[in-house]
């Protein structure tokens, strides 16, 4: 096959004939088609394609709309279906579409990028050139970020035990010099890992249970004014879905600033429940906290507190808190603004 006739770029329509058609074959690829189903419906929704059928606006339209709609409900059997319904729209999965990195969720791209891989192994397309094209495709040029890319990703065992001997392939192509400094850091995070083991008194989950009784009832440290926080966290219920919902009620956002900037002595009953979707993600919220802190607190060594006081109240966030390793994880992350974010931030954060 010539080179010119194959697209290197991450293209789900093919991603999905591909799939469906290692399915058919009964290829030993350990392929989930329900679960890369539901990968490849967020990918669309998060790139926020337009339908190619809305509910009907007249009597003459219901018909053909009733008949995707019957299909829709038939259930997933084993083939990926060539579209999908979400919230009452029909999108497309059988045109040429293409997955950015930049606007699919990171588990999901990763995913996307080892089936490209699969496809091409399957017709023995040089790995090497298809990397070198996603280099600057995916990754802005930037030789050691795809290189750490797929360093991570021939880390995972599962991602080995699908790719079998690409993953030595894949290795082979990461600068020298790359790789000697990833594994230098991955051994380090490891030894780290075993030093924080070995220390019990500190990560027992009794003295983290302590640590965090030891906040209750304490006042957060802020350069913000209350009512600077107020305003800033009013994009809760100001903000709404496309069906006209909010992240929160007014009032329950009024709820959780009752007493200032104060971590409770407990936890609200029931915790507050955030409402979101694919098009309105809990993401822009968990930026809008990390943001907070970045910008407001008057001490680093605060970060437990500002995430413990929203935990306090957001059912969401509450297990951000349950262990040390799960507040290690969460707050570790650099959250940055969710792609094609719709949200004006200006319009709330302190002048």
């Amino acid at each position: 096959m010539k080179a010119s006739s194959i697209d290197l770029h991450i293209e789900i329509s093919g991603l999905r004939n591909f799939v469906n058609d290692q399915i058919n074959s009964g290829n030993p690829y350990a392929f989930d088609g329900k679960d890369f189903y539901e990968v490849l419906k967020r990918v669309v929704i998060d790139a926020e394609v337009k339908p190619f059928l809305t509910p009907p606006k007249s009597e003459s339209e219901q018909n053909y709309y009733e008949k995707y709609r019957s299909q829709s409900r038939e259930g997933f059997y084993k083939l990926i279906p060539d579209f999908f319904e979400y919230e009452g729209d029909f999108y497309d999965l059988d045109r040429v579409q293409y997955a950015h990195k930049d606007f699919t969720i990171a588990e999901d791209f990763e995913k996307l990028f080892m089936i490209k891989l699969l496809e091409l192994k399957s017709i023995n397309y040089p790995i090497g050139e298809f990397l070198s094209f996603q280099q600057f495709d995916s990754f802005y040029g930037q030789k050691e970020s795809i290189d750490s890319f797929i360093y991570q990703l021939t880390e995972k065992d599962s991602n080995c035990h699908l790719l079998q001997d690409l993953c030595e392939a894949l290795r082979d192509w990461i600068d020298s010099k790359n790789l000697e400094l990833l594994m230098q850091s991955s051994v380090e995070i490891q030894d780290s890992e075993v030093d924080n083991d070995l220390n019990e008194k500190f990560d027992s989950q009794a003295q983290w249970e302590k640590d965090i009784e030891s906040l209750s009832g304490k006042q957060v440290k802020c350069k913000w004014s209350i009512e600077q926080i107020v305003h800033y966290f009013s994009f809760l219920y100001e903000e709404k879905s496309d069906k006209g919902e909010p992240y929160l009620k007014k009032e329950q956002v009024e709820q959780i600033f009752k007493n200032g900037f104060r971590i409770p002595e407990k936890p609200i009953e029931p915790l507050f429940k955030l409402n979101y979707s694919l098009r309105f993600p809990v993401k822009n919220v968990t930026y809008a906290i990390y943001y907070f802190y970045d910008r407001a607190n008057e001490r680093s060594h605060d970060k437990l507190a500002y995430i413990l006081f929203f935990a306090s109240y957001i059912e969401d966030y509450s297990k951000c808190i349950s262990t040390k390793k799960d507040y290690k994880t969460f707050s570790n992350n650099s959250y940055k603004a969710p792609s094609r974010n719709k949200i004006n931030w200006d319009k709330y954060r302190p002048n």
